[in-house]
């Protein structure tokens, strides 16, 4: 009988792996890979905080885990203020002299919601005397503070040799005294730190506010042979920069065809567009991915005395804080300060504060916050100018008010009057605005009275409130010494260091003058050195 073999199928060698297990298989080995990924992502990311904060690898991660994360800014409802400083670093002409200057002043909320922020912006060209700590002062730009403090300044402070904090230190104490806020902690970025940033996160959209072009853009450093110069221009309308482009974009100070854009106002501004675009590509989902490499490239290009703890802490006050909410402080000649005249009456471009004890601006930092009842009124603003000096108060103050929140227009020139006015038309719908601007000002609220009555006091129930400047507001905004306010340090510029209150510090309002001066007293000018340092550039 013929038997019958039964053979064995021989798998095929095309089937590598087993059908009932090729899947788990294949998830197991693709779990490895994502583990593998993610931990040499989290190693960096852990390795670059610590890098560049100098908290141990185990306070980041206690503080990443949220096990242990120890600050003493966690919580608090006291304002905080940290100062950014951007320098040209190693290799630049003037490496620690500060082409950015910028306070992020942050008000935490007592009611659960989210803090409020302000971006402060310091010109580089006002002119000040600048303490370096060791009972030498000297005259200077702000700019010049940093690098004094790195003892590569004209003013030495040998007391922080060797210390990377120094000039952060010194640049503190300084800004300190100008704006009448406590400095608590600062940055500072070089140009190679800002550029790197930009390009590891794939670059940046910035919408371009104005066309302009600049023929004088440092081709490369004096400091090593290269002085020329190159023209760079820009288009205005939304564009896309790789870091070289960006920084450009914000280091540029001239625009033969623009003269507005040629300003370190209109540059502080572009430096605050940058920034914001490359925050909302660092928290975007694809910039997460390119956390590790951000941190890299900011390496040893930061100085900082903020720990990854107070970081921490700092995120957890502003994540609900939508940036277009931001407050954007300008410190300019549209305000508080004046160009010295050059070449006329000043050896350099320098810009002078009219108040010389900066108390008015004090006031206004303090006060940068007004209170939350006044500013969900919506309340429209007009302001007068009854100073009768014709300087422009009402466009001065109208723009100041904006840029702490509230809705203001210019009233232009109105009767003359001794002492500001505020005034509530609105039949009491604006009635927190009237009174936080009274406060402000020193003065009491008015309502509108019998009809008939002419001037801006008659307005009309429901148009908002009028504020018209007097005399007293006009002296006391260029600092003269016969101002109610007391004149200098201690009166109603006094720091306010830590305040939470939504009531503006007043002043007490100045006496009606015997006779009305025509104009205001130009402002003294402080002495300025007979010969430029060779450390600024002056032209």
């Amino acid at each position: 009988m013929a038997s019958t073999t039964m053979r064995r199928r021989r798998r095929s060698r095309y089937h590598a792996f087993p059908v009932r297990v090729s899947v788990r298989r294949v998830a197991a080995a693709l779990a490895a890979v994502l583990v593998g990924i993610v931990g040499i992502y989290a190693f960096r990311t852990v390795m670059g905080i610590s890098h560049l904060t100098g908290s141990s690898p185990g306070e980041v991660l206690g503080c990443l885990t949220k096990v242990k994360c120890d600050s003493a800014l966690a919580g608090t409802t006291q304002r905080i203020n940290i100062a950014l400083y951007g320098y040209g670093g190693s290799g630049h002409d003037g490496a620690y002299l500060t082409d950015s200057i910028m306070v992020v002043s942050i008000q935490p909320q007592s009611d659960g919601q989210p803090a409020r922020v302000a971006e402060i912006s310091v010109p580089r060209d006002w002119y000040v005397p600048i303490d370096a700590g060791n009972g030498h002062t000297g005259y200077g730009r702000i700019n010049e503070a940093y690098a004094d403090g790195m003892n590569q300044g004209p003013i030495s402070a040998p007391q922080y040799k060797g210390d990377p904090h120094g000039g952060g230190k010194i640049a503190d104490a300084n800004l300190s005294n100008l704006l009448g806020i406590h400095i608590d902690h600062f940055v500072g970025v070089d140009f190679h730190a800002f550029q790197a940033a930009v390009d590891a996160v794939g670059g940046v959209d910035v919408n371009v506010a104005n066309t302009f072009t600049d023929n004088q853009y440092p081709h490369g450093e004096c400091d090593q042979g290269d002085c020329a110069v190159m023209t760079v221009h820009f288009n205005a309308g939304p564009q896309h920069m790789d870091g070289a482009r960006a920084l450009i974009f914000s280091r540029s100070r001239h625009a033969y065809d623009n003269p507005a854009e040629g300003t370190d106002f209109a540059r502080s501004k572009r430096q605050q567009l940058v920034l914001q675009a490359l925050k909302a590509k660092v928290l975007s989902v694809g910039g997460i991915g390119h956390l590790p490499d951000l941190l890299g490239a900011l390496g040893d290009h930061v100085i900082t005395d903020l720990s990854f703890q107070d970081d921490s802490a700092i995120y957890d006050l502003i994540k609900g804080t939508d940036s277009k909410n931001f407050e954007h402080i300008s410190i300019d000649d549209s305000n508080y300060l004046y160009a010295c005249g050059y070449p006329a009456r000043c050896s350099a471009a320098y810009l002078y504060a009219r108040d010389r004890s900066y108390a008015s601006l004090h006031h206004y930092i303090n006060n940068s916050f007004p209170s939350n009842d006044a500013l969900r009124e919506r309340a429209p603003i007009t302001v007068a100018d009854g100073s009768g000096y014709g300087q422009d108060g009402s466009g001065r103050w109208s723009k100041l008010l904006g840029m702490v929140g509230f809705t203001a227009s210019d009233g232009g020139a109105g009767r003359t009057t001794a002492t500001t006015r505020v005034i509530d038309n609105s039949g009491g719908r604006d009635s927190k605005t009237a009174q936080w601007l009274a406060s402000y000002f020193g003065t009491s609220v008015e309502r509108p009275q019998a009809s008939g009555t002419s001037g801006p006091a008659a307005a009309p129930a429901g148009s908002g409130v009028t504020v018209i400047l007097g005399q007293d507001e006009e002296r006391s905004f260029n600092g003269n010494p016969q101002r109610g306010s007391g004149g200098g340090p201690g009166g109603f510029g006094s720091p306010l260091t830590g305040s939470t209150s939504s009531t503006p510090t007043s002043r007490r309002a100045t006496p009606r003058p015997s006779v009305a001066p025509t104009a205001p007293p130009a402002p003294t000018l402080p002495p300025t050195p007979t010969a430029c340092p060779l450390v600024l550039k002056c032209q």
